[in-house]
């Protein structure tokens, strides 16, 4: 079926729609800052949501059937002052923005006016970033670059510094200007190879809890907390509670502000149609979601609303994922279908509708982040459908259908979307989910009966593990019962390895960061070289828990958000905030870059030098030192003629394996300051490409300056037996120890999905690959030819969407670094 005619215009809408900067809440967070100082942190954040749900400007599109916006303009920017990163993009580089070539923001004079004289500078010293430039310089994770003559040559003879200038340099930058970036970055990247961003959320809101009961049963609830903790003397918990029902009424005024909305609308509209269909949204938001919601469409209204007030209250690109909506949707949606109330084709026209809605927004990048990142569609609320239930049984139902349904008409719009298979799933649904591939790429497909047991590995009940949903890029995690902060936090194997190699020491920092590990000219075997590498990884490891911990008391201490704790199970029966741990399930994550990089080179060392002796230790060292420089002979052995991890090759497969399960166990060991565990996962979210460029040569034959390898997917050209020796290599790893997840992505032609014998055999590798032992495979399904044409005529392609490296993107918002590594990547024809 093909897309709703209302459905097409809105979508071409959001896809040819300037990119804005709103600032109603940063507007209204301020006030309400500036005036609730010496607050406690829930209250001061409760009062600031009510203010601006109470404020903001609300609009309603000439024929949707699910009301409510995000911020003021079509598509606009929603800035989250409090936390700081955003501040900083805008005081240094917000004139380029509104001037770059390629998709240049806008701001209203007077907005800009009030942002730059007002409201920013209030901020200055009170930011989470704020806080951790502190808090990390008290605790020793500053690390800053040497800058004396020796190390500034070694780094011009090792690195490549003209792709790094090219990189970093903002049109109209002068040197200071670089410096004080430089300086930024490493405000979230420690020693540029590790990373601590600011992106708490990444969590499965509660919309199902909140259906369940509505926020006046939250509420209720609230209210006989807050007179049992006042009996008590508890203040803690009295302020608690008493934000939590200063949320909920913020929730039922945007609520009852849209239905008066509508219902003027409707007495303005002469179309009786659509004069009938204001007045119905205006119902429906008047019950729900303060209310349990009654009909399917009141319930998908009221999820929509449980969102927006998620992520108003976030304010940044949060992450705030809705779950399993073919779940909680579906006794909505039964119900009304066996009553002749609503149709499979009304379902779908519905759910495409949401799909756009949850793609349509927007956030700023820094210059460098631009280059390989995505703006649009990047907070991405990913949907996840099928599975099992609870109990282990199949869950697939007609709305599981539909949603796919909507999904491949609206070709993805950008949102990451997850597809849960299992054993128990029947056949239809597995034909059905690879024939959406026909139509768009972005589904990732994940295998239950790994992703269950891995949740079960950090704590989950067997019960709440099988219910689990997908976060962000890759992440599994519990729906609506933990706080999930499953991204953000990683580090560089690749950066390993080269410390390993020098000793502790980092060629872009010029100097040693990593404990000293030994002369590596002096390794006799390559146990001495894994030993070192292990070392390395170990320190990274404890350095990111370390810094996010101290970020994370930034939040406990200081900065709540009452509105998503009350969604989530735990924190109104504990009487804390999600920040203070307060969640039935608490994690923390850290991933690790760079898989494919790190396992070729560590299989190289090992052939070359203890195995074949063609090389000595020396001599490796000398040929990165000097990036392959007068050297090409012996790059292109070490490119192509070692064993290379996604080729089926047990030789650098064994060793891949053991860097997984010693990277997992080490994040693993780690503890979150709210008491749960760090998650480990293997995904880089385009970040590989920016990484190449601070990594020196690497053993494997790349030059410095090049990406590495994306997520968890081999090195791009080293996949030498086809599409089955790729997952034939990830399938050996240990996925049960990857409970925060992981992507693999793989380019397949579009002729691959034609016809049922070629769809079939699709089918059959997915199937092998996850009986063997594989989580998840995300296949991009487009050409080089369609890409390359994309590049050149991107007014052809806005709504081509790709996967990254573990979320999807509109191809042509992406930066040509990442989109020409996309490219690069080997294009499979056949099996």
């Amino acid at each position: 079926m093909a897309i709703h005619s209302f459905n097409q215009w809105y979508k071409d809408l959001i896809l040819t729609a300037p990119y804005e900067i709103c600032i109603e809440r940063v507007r209204y967070y301020t006030q309400s800052y500036r005036e609730t100082e010496g607050m406690h942190p829930s209250l001061r954040a409760a009062k600031a949501l009510h203010l601006t749900l109470s404020n903001m400007s609300l609009n309603i599109l000439q024929g949707e059937q699910i009301i409510g916006n995000r911020s003021s303009k079509t598509l606009g920017v929603v800035i989250p002052v409090e936390r700081g990163d955003v501040n900083a993009i805008l005081e240094m580089e917000l004139d380029f923005l509104l001037k770059r070539r390629r998709q240049p923001f806008s701001i209203d004079p007077d907005d800009r006016r009030e942002l730059e004289e007002d409201i920013l500078p209030y901020w200055r010293g009170k930011t989470v970033r704020d806080r951790k430039k502190v808090l990390w310089k008290e605790n020793g994770l500053n690390f800053k670059p040497a800058v004396d003559p020796l190390s500034l040559f070694k780094r011009h003879k090792s690195l490549d510094l003209l792709k790094i200038k090219k990189a970093a340099k903002v049109p109209g930058g002068d040197a200071a200007y670089a410096l004080k970036g430089m300086k930024e970055i490493l405000h979230n990247n420690p020693a540029l190879v590790m990373n601590v961003f600011d992106v708490q959320g990444h969590l499965i809101l509660g919309i199902k809890n909140v259906l369940s009961r509505g926020f006046s049963g939250i509420m209720a609830q609230a209210e006989k907390g807050l007179a049992e903790a006042k009996a008590a003397g508890k203040a803690d918990d009295a302020a608690f509670y008493e934000s939590v029902m200063i949320s909920c009424e913020a929730a039922k005024i945007l609520a009852d502000r849209l239905a008066r909305k509508a219902e003027e609308a409707a007495s303005r509209e002469n179309d009786p149609d659509r004069q009938r269909e204001l007045l119905a949204a205006a119902k429906r938001c008047r019950h729900s979601p303060w209310n349990p919601p009654r009909t399917f469409h009141e319930a998908v209204q009221a999820m929509w609303l449980i969102l927006l007030g998620g992520l108003v209250s976030h304010g940044m690109v949060g992450i705030l994922a809705v779950g399993r909506l073919d779940q909680y949707l579906y006794p909505y949606y039964k119900k009304n279908v066996e009553s002749g109330r609503i149709d499979q084709a009304q379902a779908v026209r519905l759910m495409e509708e949401l799909l756009i809605k949850l793609g349509s927004n927007l956030m700023i990048l820094p210059y460098v982040g631009k280059n390989t990142g995505n703006e649009l569609g990047s907070d991405s609320c990913v949907p996840t459908i099928g599975g099992v239930d609870a109990q282990g049984r199949d869950a697939v139902n007609p709305l599981t259908y539909a949603v796919l349904e909507a999904f491949a008409n609206v070709k993805s719009l950008g949102n990451s979307f997850t597809v849960r298979l299992s054993q128990e799933s029947p056949p239809e649904f597995w034909q059905k989910a690879l024939e959406t591939y026909r139509e768009t790429s972005g589904a990732a497909l994940f295998n239950d009966e790994i992703v269950t047991p891995a949740l079960q590995n950090c704590g989950m009940t067997l019960e709440d593990a099988r219910d689990y949903g997908v976060i962000g890029c890759v992440e599994p995690t519990g729906d609506g019962d933990a706080f999930g902060c499953t991204s953000g936090n990683d580090v560089s194997l690749s950066a390993a390895l080269e410390m390993a190699l020098g000793d502790g020491y980092l060629r872009v920092m010029g100097k040693a960061i990593g404990p000293k590990t030994g002369n590596p000219k002096k390794f006799k075997t390559f146990e001495q070289v894994l030993e070192a590498f292990k070392k390395q990884v170990e320190f990274m490891v404890d350095t990111v828990a370390r810094a996010v911990n101290l970020k994370d008391r930034i939040y406990m201490e200081e900065y709540h958000n009452p509105y998503i704790s009350c969604t989530l199970k735990g924190c109104l029966d504990n009487a804390r905030d999600m920040t203070q741990g307060g969640a039935k399930y608490n994690f923390g994550s850290i991933s690790g870059r760079g898989m494919g990089t790190a396992a070729d080179s560590l299989a190289a060392i090992k052939y070359f030098v203890f195995d074949q002796k063609t090389f000595s230790m020396a001599k490796i060292l000398k040929m990165l030192d000097c990036n392959f420089k007068g050297y090409d002979k012996e790059r292109a052995m070490l490119a192509h003629r070692a064993p290379a991890f996604g080729s089926d090759d047990p030789y650098a497969d064994d060793i891949a394996k053991e860097v997984c399960a010693f990277f997992c166990k080490t994040v693993a060991s780690k503890q979150t300051l709210r008491g749960g565990p760090f998650r480990p996962s293997f995904f880089s979210y385009g970040v590989h490409v920016l990484e190449g460029l601070y990594i020196g040569a690497t053993p494997n034959g790349r030059l410095a300056g090049t990406p590495v390898s994306n997520s968890l997917s081999p090195t791009n050209g080293s996949e030498k037996q086809g599409p089955t020796g790729v997952l034939g290599s990830v399938a050996k790893l240990d996925h049960s120890l990857i409970s925060n997840g992981s992507s693999v992505n793989i380019k397949l032609m579009p002729s691959m999905f034609q016809g049922e014998e070629r769809l079939n055999k699709m089918i059959g590798l997915v199937k092998g690959f996850f009986a063997s032992g594989g989580m998840e495979v995300q296949p991009n399904v487009v050409s080089n030819q369609t890409l390359l044409d994309a590049q050149k005529h991107p007014e052809n392609y806005r709504d081509l969407v790709v996967r990254v490296s573990g979320y999807s993107a509109f191809f042509t918002d992406l930066g040509k670094p990442i989109q020409d590594e996309i490219i690069q990547r080997t294009e499979f024809e056949r099996l």
